[in-house]
């Protein structure tokens, strides 16, 4: 018999269209995946040697469980240079990936009767790491017209006696949102008055486009002692499959998160440790290159999409996706994701497991060819089912 936390945890939709369009592109299909939250470059070659130095150097041992002392300084600075955040390292910890340090601090900061607050559209797996923490997510739904950037009333009016947690993901996955310095003073100023606690993933905060994606633990001090900040190399840094995330936060809170890591993966991968350290520590023109692609493509996609009548979106400020609204094709968005995949092979993500069903997510991770071809299909599917 399965215990009821797992039977309440639904699998995630981005990673089964993910595995769907794979399977179709192994038998030969040309599919254009528009689905995928990764990087399509490489990671860069300085990095990777990295890597291997560590492995013909023997490092392939047990670290400490939060991670070797010289990555945990290369967070530091690099909190300090990229966040303007100021960490010692003992405030910080190294984990399997961003995902890793956001279930570890769900399972250190709430428990059975608290609620989390998630602005919606969230990214899938944030309720189901609250639920599996034994704690209740709340949903705070943004608005469109407000380019899905949640606020400080609407933090406030979703607040109860019961209020524990407020996630902050700015950028935003799935809509690519960013809370500017002025809306994080104000959401700051309802955090301290309601002694929550602020869960702020900042994985994207390298992929923005025009902007800047500062940190609420930046701009508002006060609320620095009750905030973790998220991150990690995944994203910017095209490492994906290294799995390494941080965190950093308050000592205790980071402590209490490394005992949990005690007990569940022990360190992060040794090797990984070593190529995270390149990362952070390296030549960032190469991050920076990428970053400046993703933004033609961005353009790309925007100008192609707002070209297509019957539906709309909102031009994303940063991360590397795009929130499209399809409700005028009357389908719910698993059903339009799974048509659209089998019928024009184009992969998306259906938006019902971000909040939203009447939406799709596409992803800019592919090349400005490929993507001018997803668009063609795309316009094509949309005239098909909206005559």
């Amino acid at each position: 018999m399965l215990t009821d936390r797992i039977r309440a945890v639904q699998p995630s939709p981005t990673l089964r269209f993910t595995a769907l369009a794979r399977q179709l592109q192994a038998q030969g299909k040309k599919v254009v995946n528009l689905a995928a939250g990764e990087p399509d470059f490489d990671t860069p070659e300085p990095i990777k040697a990295a890597a291997i130095k560590a492995i013909q150097e023997g490092f392939t041992k047990y670290t400490p469980t939060t991670g070797i002392p010289d990555l945990k300084a290369a967070i530091v600075s690099t909190l300090a240079r990229n966040r303007g955040l100021s960490y010692r390292p003992e405030q910080v910890m190294v984990t399997c990936g961003a995902k890793q340090a956001l279930f570890n601090l769900f399972q250190v900061l709430v428990q059975p009767g608290d609620e989390v607050l998630i602005p919606s559209p969230y990214w899938v797996s944030y309720p189901e790491m609250v639920r599996l923490a034994g704690a209740t997510p709340v949903e705070v739904r943004t608005e469109p017209a407000e380019k899905f950037r949640l606020s400080a009333e609407q933090v406030a009016r979703a607040c109860t006696p019961r209020t524990r947690c407020l996630i902050l993901n700015s950028p935003s996955n799935p809509t690519g949102a960013v809370l500017d310095a002025g809306r994080l003073k104000e959401i700051a100023r309802v955090v301290q008055s309601r002694n929550l606690w602020v869960v702020s993933d900042e994985i994207y905060s390298q992929l923005v486009y025009g902007t800047e994606a500062p940190s609420i633990a930046a701009v508002a001090p006060e609320v620095a002692p009750r905030t973790l900040v998220v991150d990690g190399v995944s994203k910017a840094y095209a490492m994906t499959g290294w799995r390494i995330g941080y965190l950093a936060g308050p000592v205790d809170v980071v402590e209490a998160a490394g005992r949990l890591q005690d007990h569940s993966t022990s360190n992060p991968a040794s090797i990984s440790q070593r190529a995270a350290l390149a990362a952070l520590t390296g030549d960032p023109a190469s991050i920076r290159q990428m970053a400046q692609e993703f933004g033609k493509r961005r353009d790309l996609l925007v100008k192609r999409l707002s070209l297509i009548p019957k539906i709309s979106f909102v031009e994303p400020e940063g991360a590397f996706y795009c929130f499209v609204n399809i409700s005028a094709t009357k389908l719910k968005s698993a059903v339009f994701a799974e048509r659209f995949l089998q019928e024009a092979l184009v992969a998306s993500i259906p938006g019902d497991g971000f909040g939203w069903d009447e939406y799709v997510r596409f992803s800019f991770t592919i090349g400005r060819e490929a993507l001018e071809e997803g668009m063609n299909r795309f316009e094509a599917f949309i005239r098909s089912l909206t005559p």
